[in-house]
């Protein structure tokens, strides 16, 4: 993780979807969550489940997956999905963290994969209407504490809360 090159001073902040209480209580920081960024589903456009108005997560598990390794956040989820249901994880068609190789990929075939919704939504990518297990994935900016920021970067900070307010502001707050 990018942590220990913030508290070096090497970054001015971290922008990421990985909370940590760790962090927080092992590290003099500021986290501040900006919004939750849900799993969700997504296909190429041109695919024929992009048409679909509501599909069942069953439906989907003998199509051909891209699916990020299993250390990953986004196969952690889609694991508690398929768990959630009583389903068995999608045999991956390829295992990747290319963003590029999968947006390629959905592009061009009948590959489905699951992603944060922002990057679906920035890939251009068809979010499936498929119901998933809501579980709170927050976008978090990390700074740490009793540092003045430059003010290049107290602007992006500023931009920053700015746009995540369009992805449904802050998420509620949660006791630990």
């Amino acid at each position: 993780m990018a942590l220990p090159m913030l508290v070096d001073r090497r970054y001015d902040l971290l922008l990421t979807w990985l909370p940590s209480q760790h962090a927080a209580t092992t590290y003099d920081v500021n986290i501040e969550a900006l919004y939750d960024d849900p799993l969700v589903i997504t296909a190429g456009v041109h695919s024929p489940w992009a048409r679909r108005r509501k599909i069942d997560l069953a439906e989907l598990i003998d199509e051909p997956w891209i699916i990020q390794p299993p250390y990953t956040w986004n196969y952690v989820r889609l694991s508690e999905a398929c768990e959630a249901r009583g389903l068995a994880m999608p045999r991956a068609s390829l295992v990747t963290l290319s963003v590029h190789l999968v947006a390629h990929f959905l592009a061009k075939g009948p590959f489905i994969t699951a992603y944060p919704r922002a990057v679906a939504r920035h890939l251009g990518l068809k979010v499936l209407a498929v119901d998933l297990p809501v579980r709170p994935w927050p976008v978090i900016l990390t700074t740490l504490k009793n540092r003045t920021l430059s003010p290049v970067v107290e602007r992006f900070v500023e931009c920053t809360r700015e746009t995540a307010k369009s992805f449904g502001g802050p998420p509620p707050a949660r006791s630990a």
